[in-house]
């Protein structure tokens, strides 16, 4: 039997480490919120709510800097450190019976940075990882691998929440560091440093004159703005398909939950694997949010005959389209910019999708004033809503490809430019 090609062991580490940040990070934030019965859960809700994603914001550009000036594999190992530190942290001191509100917040908050930077960090090295020409598949898998573990943990409802679950948390995180520590993966040398605000500019500039990620950061701004208007009609129809039409609850069968809240991740990461050859990457995107956002409409017969049906076609169909979009841009983005960029531009995309999300609050309430109403229009307000971030896609198909070809020419050259993904 032959053993597997260091491309191979390489990746399977890389995608391992990712899968354990990726489950561990989020699981802790639950515990954390729970450590101590004692504490205020408003204070809690109003740190996450509002302090983290102020750190984020201030943050994201350095940190972003930061990543571009060091090797990546490195930035992964600290941060799967820092969070294994910071959550053990927690978890001692509430068995020794010393937990406080300021360490918890400070831990709160630092857990939500450090997910950032992780996320930030795993963009930027996958594309030392694997070819270019797999960086769709890879991230597919990467968004496969973590549902391995939260579907069967969510059938069996094994998840516990205590300083023994911290303690277990921080040991996997560790040894995510550990696996992240395995890769080899050649990186290019960091660019000679020229200011953090030189540094930031270029990123802002390449952004910003580049059709694709043009598009892109206007896709992502559109989706965060908008994402409260499809969630309140997806809420509203989730009650009206809940009572049923007796007007009394009747519950979702496991299988339907199963499907509403997982399904979504694994057909759009399977369906993006498949169909990315065929289209390409960028057009692979709008394609896919055309095709799946009209069922957003099904919402509207949630109080009809098989509601629950409808309700879970209109609420998972939409939810795939976009993970294919998002496997689809992302894999694109990593393809056409430059190695020495991707931190930055990683990092500008979060501080704009951060200013969106609070734009999107001042939506949320005449949002779920109108799904009070019921009928057609909540429904269909939100298909327009789900539909708008394509505009920004399809205006750049064309100069995208356009660019792409340009840039390959220029690769055949001799250039060092990216070629399309």
């Amino acid at each position: 039997m032959t053993s597997p090609s260091p491309a191979r062991r390489r990746f399977a580490l890389f995608a391992l480490a990712a899968a354990v940040v990726c489950v561990c990070l989020p699981l802790a934030e639950p515990a954390l919120w729970t450590a101590d019965r004692g504490l205020s859960l408003k204070i809690l809700v109003m740190v996450d709510r509002n302090v983290v994603p102020v750190a984020i914001l201030v943050l994201a550009l350095p940190l972003g800097v930061l990543i571009d000036r060091t090797r990546r594999r490195s930035v992964l190992v600290v941060s799967a450190l820092l969070g294994a530190a910071v959550v053990t942290s927690v978890a001692a001191a509430g068995a020794a019976g010393t937990s406080a509100l300021p360490h918890l917040l400070v831990v709160i908050t630092a857990s939500g940075v450090l997910t950032m930077v992780t996320g930030l960090g795993a963009d930027a090295y996958l594309p030392s990882v694997v070819r270019r020409e797999r960086l769709l598949p890879a991230n597919a898998l990467l968004i496969l691998l973590p549902q391995i573990v939260v579907v069967p943990v969510t059938l069996a409802r094994v998840l516990w929440w205590g300083w023994a679950f911290l303690f277990s948390i921080g040991l996997a995180l560790a040894a995510a560091a550990a696996l992240f520590r395995g890769v080899r993966a050649a990186e290019r040398s960091p660019p000679p440093r020229t200011g953090l605000w030189r540094e930031t500019a270029e990123a802002i500039r390449f952004t910003a004159r580049h059709p694709a990620l043009r598009a892109i950061a206007l896709y992502l701004v559109l989706s965060a703005l908008f994402a409260g208007i499809v969630d309140a009609a997806a809420g509203a129809a989730w009650e009206t398909a809940l009572n049923g039409l007796s007007g009394t609850q009747t519950g979702f069968p496991w299988w339907l939950r199963i499907a509403r809240v997982h399904g979504p991740s694994v057909i759009g990461a399977l369906l993006a694997v498949l169909l990315h050859r065929r289209l390409g990457t960028f057009r692979l995107a709008w394609w896919a949010l055309l095709a799946s956002a009209p069922f957003t409409l099904l919402l509207a017969l949630s109080g009809t005959g098989p509601g629950r049906i409808w309700y879970v076609l209109g609420s998972a169909v939409p939810a795939a389209g976009t993970v294919i979009a998002a496997v689809a841009l992302l894999s694109h983005r990593q393809a056409v910019t430059p190695h020495r960029l991707l931190g930055r531009t990683g990092a500008l995309l979060v501080v704009l999708t951060t200013v969106a999300d609070g734009g999107a609050d001042l939506l949320e309430w005449p949002a779920e004033r109108l799904a009070e109403l019921g009928g057609v229009a909540p429904a269909a307000l939100a298909t327009v809503a789900a539909l708008a971030p394509a505009v920004p896609l399809l205006r750049a198909r064309r100069a995208a490809a356009d660019h792409d070809a340009g840039a390959a020419a220029a690769s055949e050259a001799g250039a060092p430019t990216p070629t399309k993904g």
